[in-house]
């Protein structure tokens, strides 16, 4: 078979390939623009042709856009570029861009390309797959959760019974009391899993990050009252950060009430919260006990847990942790663990950037 090396022979393939193709010359303006760009952006190339290719990038976006457009032009690097389009009828699609550099036979850099698929699909199904698992999660959960407040309720109503059958008032109040942490364990349970169950965080549901961490530390200060741990947050001063509130929220309370009830005999609890170009991270750092390597590998399962009775008003369920990884994948963070026994552990929350890599304004 012969190897056609004509120029229309290219210039065909440019053409006929099933992505939008778009290049570039130094100064970034458009000098290809194939017949998939023309369907995908509604533009004809004569109408594209020496236009900015900024210009076919959203406004939120054009930051980091530029940013990989020079660096193509001027140190060679190749880069990925999400970003959403409307179309012809109005509706979102999910764009995935390739920006890399044109590269003369001199090995002069001339231009830039960006080749762009539509991935809408592939979203759709990610996203429908993350909400089965989670609901397949959820399935699994049901028995568990069911006998867990089986135990709760039972032993209300025994305790209930018992002073029923008592006239001694001092009988009647330490029942009352332990219906009362019973009940309390009940309801920070349910909270839990209602943050998991609302899935993913609504517009109304954003929160100031630096808002949220001062409440948390509000929380947290008297939780640590008379237990002789030093707790400290590091908060630099932040532009105002949106982050799903409930379930940021209940990931780091969670996350700091398990770091609380491991330092039983006092120690230092850290809050260390920072950003860069693609995510904010918040690391919870505590003196502790430790975690073991077998211990680490089942910290997230549901019900598991080695403690006892628990801090800020509840008993130890075994679910804190469990609830925050899962809303962890709900609002598309991660939670690491590092850790050695009797020298302390540090959880990292990384959540990414919406936008995806933009570079946030420093105050």
């Amino acid at each position: 078979m012969k190897i056609h090396d004509g120029e229309a022979y290219y210039r065909e393939l440019c053409e006929q390939i099933g992505v939008a193709l778009i290049a570039t010359d130094v100064s970034l303006n458009i000098r290809t623009w194939n017949a998939a760009a023309g369907r995908m952006f509604g533009a004809a190339s004569d109408r594209m042709l020496g236009a900015p290719a900024i210009s076919i990038i959203p406004q939120d976006r054009r930051i980091p856009a530029q940013r990989m457009f020079r660096q193509a032009i001027e140190s060679g690097e190749s880069s990925e570029l999400e970003f959403q389009h409307r179309d012809s009828h109005g509706d979102a699609r999910e764009l995935s861009g390739t920006i890399a550099p044109i590269v003369s036979e001199s090995g002069a850099r001339i231009g830039a390309s960006i080749c762009i698929r539509d991935i809408t699909r592939r979203m759709h199904l990610q996203a429908e797959l993350h909400e089965s698992r989670k609901m397949s999660s959820l399935g699994a959960m049901a028995g568990a959760i069911a006998h867990h407040f089986n135990n709760i309720l039972g032993g209300v109503v025994t305790g209930i019974d018992y002073a029923n059958a008592c006239s001694d008032p001092a009988v009647t109040k330490r029942v009352l009391e332990q219906t009362s942490r019973a009940l309390i364990r009940a309801s920070v349970l349910v909270n839990g899993l209602l943050a998991f169950a609302e899935g993913t965080p609504r517009a109304d549901g954003l929160s100031d990050l630096t808002e949220l961490m001062n409440d948390l530390a509000d929380e947290l200060e008297p939780a640590v009252e008379g237990r002789n741990i030093k707790f400290s947050l590091n908060l630099p001063a932040f532009p105002i950060m949106p982050v799903p509130r409930t379930q940021l929220y209940t990931i780091l309370r969670n996350i700091a009430q398990n770091a609380i009830e491991a330092m039983p005999n006092g120690g230092s609890l850290r809050i260390d919260v920072s950003d860069n170009e693609s995510a904010t991270v918040i690391a919870i750092s505590d003196t502790g006990c430790g975690l073991d390597k077998d211990t680490q590998t089942r910290i997230f399962e549901p019900f598991w847990s080695t403690k006892g009775d628990g801090v800020l008003g509840s008993a130890a369920t075994g679910m804190g942790l469990a609830i925050a990884h899962g809303l962890a994948q709900v609002i598309g963070a991660t939670i690491t663990v590092s850790s050695e026994p009797e020298k302390g552990s540090n959880f990292t929350v990384t959540i990414p950037h919406p936008t995806g890599g933009e570079t946030r304004p420093s105050k």
